[in-house]
């Protein structure tokens, strides 16, 4: 296993010339070699180090781009600790996060600049850098700096060199630390599954800032040496998918009912030419999943989490067993804790992927054992062959199509915070969260306070249906 800076040398050396990460610009594909892409990340490294950087946790937050691979690989790769984020959080998560975890600078999307700058007076010492506007100078200065300081790749692989976040942040924050050995654990398992090579080519839609994402559209691809092209518009998905024909693609249930309500034969033609067609980041309807497997495509359904680095269970190419939710990777340790009658208990994970713990947690909360091991909180049956087969949660949660995490008792302590509303349940509607309250309110006032509640949270998150009962019983329920 190698680090991060090892595998970017290595690129460089063998394939220099060759394209690496494709942006369009102008309705047309523009190509960015190997080359370029390493020369660009050591010049941003050394200006990042030449500016105080070095060692410090840098905040990532924007659309997909060529840029925000550029930070992400030079932050882990030479400089800190790269903090990811969503981008559609709102300013009061990004508040949440900045008091629980110290951060020396933010890059961030013009898009998302607005919702920064209401904070520059709370965290006036953290840096705040527009990626658009500043990171051509920054490479600038970098290459000037090449000539007299050098720069060291950050071997260590078991310091932190990733933050990530899970189940949002509308009470305490869970942030998830990760080492270059946990992000690189699984690679040979998965190469020895699916075996991808410098002569693929993915086409990335997902956002960078999950660990699915940033670990198999961006690490893995540094290892495989395969070539990015990068979706300039969710709504050209299908049309660029069809210019593209990569051989590489990783999904999410959501994009795959796209793909299925959009089919054609040419649609058709082209996903059968993808060789490893992953979907992940929550549950795929069977009889979807049955569909394009039966139509010759090779969709590789995925299990995995953010503590476990990703990948937990993929399914082996034409696996004929349709029912499993992919097959434990043979690095990892499964098994099921306190099973029923049917085998039925809930998932847990050791292994080199797995993260050490969450970080700054004042109330004691874990799902890691003295052992290391990761409580997933899912329910499942584990084969004895490896196949996973998934039960639920043992949590309450909603996971939306495109794998986002919703954990309800968050949402409800949100609307019980009003002292005349006496309960509140969360549940999924339509892939969304919805509520049903008692109070003795007039519906309107509720209405008002729900959407006092929705814009302190990112839209994924906003209730979007509300019942109103009266309350009958004349008190809160405890």
């Amino acid at each position: 296993m190698k680090c991060i800076s090892e595998y970017l040398t290595d690129d460089y050396h063998k394939w220099a010339d060759r394209p690496y990460i494709s942006t369009k610009e102008n309705g047309s594909w523009r190509s960015f070699t190997f080359e370029e892409t390493v020369n660009d990340i050591c010049a941003l490294s050394r200006s990042l180090i030449a500016q105080g950087f070095h060692h410090k946790n840098i905040m990532l937050c924007g659309e997909n781009s060529r840029e925000w691979i550029l930070l992400y690989l030079a932050v882990m790769g030479y400089v800190g600790t790269c903090v990811l984020v969503d981008k559609e959080w709102t300013a009061y998560d990004f508040q949440n996060t900045l008091s629980v975890l110290p951060v020396s600078a933010v890059f961030v999307s013009r898009s998302r600049m607005e919702r920064f700058e209401s904070l520059r007076e709370r965290f006036p010492d953290t840096c705040l850098f527009c990626i658009e506007d500043t990171l051509p100078a920054l490479i600038a200065e970098g290459k000037i700096l090449s000539s007299f300081l050098p720069l060291r790749g950050q071997t260590d692989m078991s310091r932190t060199t990733l933050i990530l976040f899970t189940s949002g942040t509308t009470n305490m924050p869970k942030a998830i630390p990760l080492t270059q050995a946990n992000l690189f654990a699984n690679w040979d398992t998965l190469y020895r599954r699916t075996p991808m090579t410098d002569r693929d080519i993915s086409y990335v839609f997902l956002p960078f800032h999950h660990v699915y994402t940033g670990v198999a559209n961006i690490l893995y691809t540094i290892v495989s040496g395969m070539q990015l092209f990068l979706c300039s518009d969710l709504n050209r998905l299908i049309p660029e998918l069809m210019e593209v024909h990569p051989t590489v693609v990783c999904t999410v249930p959501l994009f795959l009912y796209k793909m299925y309500d959009a089919m054609n034969d040419d649609l058709l033609q082209v996903l059968k030419d993808i060789r490893f067609l992953y979907c992940g980041g929550s549950f795929t309807e069977p009889q979807i999943k049955k569909y394009f497997i039966r139509q010759g495509i090779c969709l590789l359904e995925a299990y995995g989490t953010t503590e476990t680095s990703s990948v937990i269970a993929l399914a082996y190419p034409h696996d004929p067993d349709l029912a499993a939710n992919g097959v434990v990777l043979e690095n990892l340790t499964v098994r099921i804790l306190d099973p029923d009658e049917n085998g039925v208990g809930e998932i847990i994970v050791s292994g080199k992927s797995v993260s050490a713990g969450y970080l700054n947690r004042s109330d004691h909360y874990s799902d890691f054992d003295e052992t290391g091991s990761y409580h997933t909180g899912d329910l499942g049956i584990l084969a004895p062959d490896g196949h996973l087969y998934l039960k639920g949660r043992k949590k309450r949660m909603i996971l939306t199509a495109n794998g986002k995490n919703i954990y309800v008792e968050e949402l409800e302590e949100m609307l019980l915070k009003n002292p005349q509303i006496k309960t509140a349940a969360v549940f999924e509607e339509n892939h969304h969260p919805a509520a049903s309250i008692v109070s003795d309110l007039p519906e309107e006032n509720v209405q008002e306070y729900l959407a006092e509640i929705n814009r302190n949270l990112p839209r994924y998150k906003q209730i979007r249906k509300l019942y109103l009962k009266p309350d009958t019983l004349g008190g809160r329920i405890k």
